[in-house]
């Protein structure tokens, strides 16, 4: 009986992003919201792994599955190099089979290559490394006198309204924190507050200089104390406020006003130690959260999520300090880092490189059974294909739909997809690819050779 290689989701979680009701797309990889399915995909889990402790010389015997021939996989990948010849571009590709580590083909991977939002894979694997993955982030407000301080512990994906439960962009609610406070207010018979907001939390610039540069900044918001939905204006995929957090204080501002309280707005400013709480709201959690990051591609919060990271040991927050927490929390797995460098953690910087050796370790690492459990949601935490997030509307056929999971990167010169899948007999395969360099910036239009090479591995 064939497995597919999708690990089964948690139902509540599943409940939860269920309701999501649009797409945050990456660079170029934008697709349609939820799909609705005449018969519901339910998704067997992938072969069950044997246990094998880190740097341990062991061979893996296979569970099940038959072996795939490397030469089988050599000729599937002639059409790809054609395409690549004719049309101008590089395309590189890693293929390992995930019961014994064996390579099964490497094609073009002795340099890094652009990874583009397949980074998204690393900065997951560090968050849910470091991160409480049950944890959920805090936005309060707390008082001194007539003075209110609106603070928040990172959540950017506060809706704008009344909190929704089931839903993860918009579980916690400004509405509802306004509601706790004006009643907070009047039972004190507070009718006039000046209104403080809470400062960037980190260090360094909250958005990418390099990104403008390569004219894609549109694409990426800023990191922030809070946000509503990433900072973004009105909904708009790929338009972002400045200042999140002052919007978010405006809103709040309105909320208090609406109720009969007069409100001054002063600046940003942390809370002061002789305050004390009058209300606070609460997100999802951090593991639904960065599922969410995954599926959504949402640049603003893998570079939030990369930084809160780096905050949790300790780590200087700025980009380079947050890259740096990636990197060496790769290292200290024993993942191989050779050639990898970044100037962000979504992958948004045409500067950045990742090796496939890289991705495939790291792919490699979170399915087998990992001393840290959240790491081991990784690949579940996956679009999936046919299904969702940004793999909605790709792999589609009988062979890929609710079978591959991986995440997918497009920038103009480069598309990658980085994830497993199991073949026809039951084997559980590892795989990280893509297309470089790719003329007058139509990356986009050689997803299809991708596509098709991973469902006729699949159909092996």
């Amino acid at each position: 009986m064939r497995h597919k290689a999708v690990m089964v989701i948690l139902s509540v979680t599943a409940l939860l992003f269920a309701t999501v009701g649009y797409v945050v797309a990456d660079l170029y990889d934008r697709v349609p919201g939820f799909l609705t399915f005449s018969q519901a995909v339910s998704p067997a889990a992938p072969p069950a792994l044997p246990h094998v402790e880190k740097n341990q010389n062991v061979q893996w015997k296979a569970t099940e599955g038959n072996p795939v021939d490397p030469k089988q996989l050599e000729h599937l990948w002639q059409k790809n190099e054609a395409a690549a010849a004719e049309g101008g571009w590089k395309s590189w590709a890693k293929i390992v089979d995930a019961t014994t580590g064996e390579t099964l083909l490497e094609k073009n991977t002795s340099q890094a290559h652009t990874p583009a939002s397949v980074t998204k894979i690393l900065t997951a694997y560090a968050a849910l490394t470091h991160l409480s993955p049950s944890q959920r982030l805090a936005t309060g407000v707390s008082r001194e006198g007539t003075n209110l301080y609106l603070w928040g512990q990172g959540d950017l994906l506060l809706g704008a309204g009344t909190g929704n439960p089931d839903a993860v962009n918009g579980q916690a609610g400004v509405a509802d924190l306004a509601g706790k406070t004006i009643a907070a207010l009047n039972n004190n018979g507070v009718n006039a507050v000046q209104l403080y907001w809470a400062p960037q939390p980190f260090t360094g610039p909250s958005h990418l200089n390099t990104w403008d540069q390569q004219n894609s900044g549109d694409y990426e918001g800023h990191v922030a104390a809070f946000a509503v939905d990433a900072g973004r204006i009105d909904g708009q995929e790929n338009a972002f406020y400045s200042a999140p957090a002052a919007t978010v204080a405006t809103l709040f501002a309105d909320y208090l006003r609406a109720a009969g309280i007069t409100v001054e707005m002063i600046s940003e400013a942390a809370p002061p130690e002789n305050t004390y709480e009058v209300a606070r709201i609460e997100s999802a959690t951090q593991a639904q959260q960065i599922r969410y990051m995954l599926e959504q591609s949402d640049n603003t919060l893998a570079d939030q999520y990369c930084r809160l990271t780096a905050r949790t040991i300790g780590a200087e927050t700025s980009y380079s300090g947050a890259v740096s927490t990636l990197i060496l929390t790769l290292q200290n797995a024993g993942i191989p880092t050779q050639g990898i460098h970044l100037d962000d953690c979504s992958g948004l910087s045409e500067n950045d490189r990742v090796s496939a050796d890289t991705l495939i370790a790291t792919i490699f690492d979170s399915v087998r059974e990992h001393k840290t459990p959240a790491v081991a949601n990784l690949v579940r935490s996956l679009p999936i294909a046919g299904v969702s997030g940004t793999l909605t509307s790709r792999l589609q056929s009988e062979n890929t739909r609710a079978n591959v999971q991986a995440k997918t990167g497009t920038l103009g010169k480069t598309v990658s997809m980085a994830g497993v899948l199991t073949t026809t007999s039951g084997r559980l395969l590892i795989f990280a690819l893509g297309n470089d360099d790719v003329p007058r910036n139509e990356a986009v239009t050689t997803r299809p050779h991708i596509d098709e090479f991973l469902h006729e591995l699949s159909n092996l």
